[in-house]
């Protein structure tokens, strides 16, 4: 019996292999660390397809708020070019102004309502209370004053592709991104650097904002923090591995993949852009990609 074996993965682990990753970090020296910390950041905005893009005039619409006890719940939109209005929740403290502001995403559910610790239902609260995904609420109840972006593909950032039973549109999103040279990641991680803008033109914050997120969240909180210097501490739950042992080990959502990053760097290499600010991963005992 022929003994050929017609499986892809010793291609495929094969090519990860041989691929020299050009900005695999090797710098020695703070010189070094700089030269090379400016250089590849130029190149993650180029594959991005952000290095050009210009944030439109500073547009902010009042939608809503509410009173969540401990703090105010605002919503707002702001215009983030190209027609797209991006809405943002904003979790202000009753103590008086300023506030330390934290930028947040949220992960792959329905909408920022759960990391707001809105639910729809008991038996939804209750689950998601029990693996603590309302931290955008934990997070104003602590004193700070929160910046939550709702998600290119989730709650009301859908389009006409998805269908009733399903609560997000990364696919499509994802796919028709890819076809014009963007990516999902990459449009998300925009959102957030018009957001960080929005939120240093307040008069009302202390310094410039930390960010956070978890799963999805986390995958946007690296990214954009990994560009923007202007986000000053970051918290990243759920996403931190290499790309070989996370995304490239499992099937995963379409909204992960970014067409030639590791051409560039594996993911410690986009953590290592954050430097000299603090980084902290979190992951779960039990997570087996994260």
């Amino acid at each position: 019996m022929s003994s050929a074996s017609f499986s892809l993965q010793s291609h495929l682990d094969g090519i990860y292999a041989e691929t020299p990753r050009q900005y695999t970090l090797t710098a020695r020296t703070l010189t070094e660390y700089q030269i090379w910390q400016s250089t590849f950041r130029g190149e993650l905005l180029h594959l991005l397809n952000l290095e050009d893009r210009l944030p439109p005039p500073l547009t902010v619409e009042k939608l809503g708020s509410f009173d969540r006890t401990a703090y105010i719940e605002e919503k707002v939109a702001i215009d983030t070019g190209e027609g797209v209005k991006t809405p943002l929740y904003l979790l202000i403290p009753k103590h008086e102004p300023p506030y330390k502001p934290i930028l947040v995403f949220h992960g792959h559910e329905p909408s920022a309502q759960y990391c707001l610790g809105n639910y729809p239902d008991a038996a939804t609260a209750q689950a998601n209370l029990a693996i603590d995904n309302n931290y955008a609420q934990s997070l104003a109840e602590a004193g700070y004053m929160v910046c939550l972006v709702e998600q290119r593909g989730f709650g009301e950032r859908l389009t006409d592709q998805v269908t009733p039973r399903e609560s997000r549109a990364c696919r499509q999103l994802a796919f028709f991104y890819l076809l014009h040279n963007r990516t999902l990641l990459g449009e998300r991680v925009w959102d957030g650097m018009c957001a960080v803008t929005y939120l240093l033109l307040r008069t009302d914050i202390d310094g410039e904002p930390g960010c956070t997120g978890h799963s999805g969240g986390g995958a946007t909180a690296l990214w954009l923090s990994a560009i923007d210097p202007r986000i000053k501490t970051i918290v990243v739950s759920g996403y931190f591995n290499s790309f070989r042992g996370s995304i490239l080990a499992v099937e995963h959502c379409e909204c992960n993949y970014v067409p030639g990053i590791l051409e560039l760097a594996e993911m410690g290499d986009l953590a290592a852009l954050l430097a000299p600010r603090p980084f902290c991963a979190l992951n779960a005992e039990q997570d087996t990609i994260f």
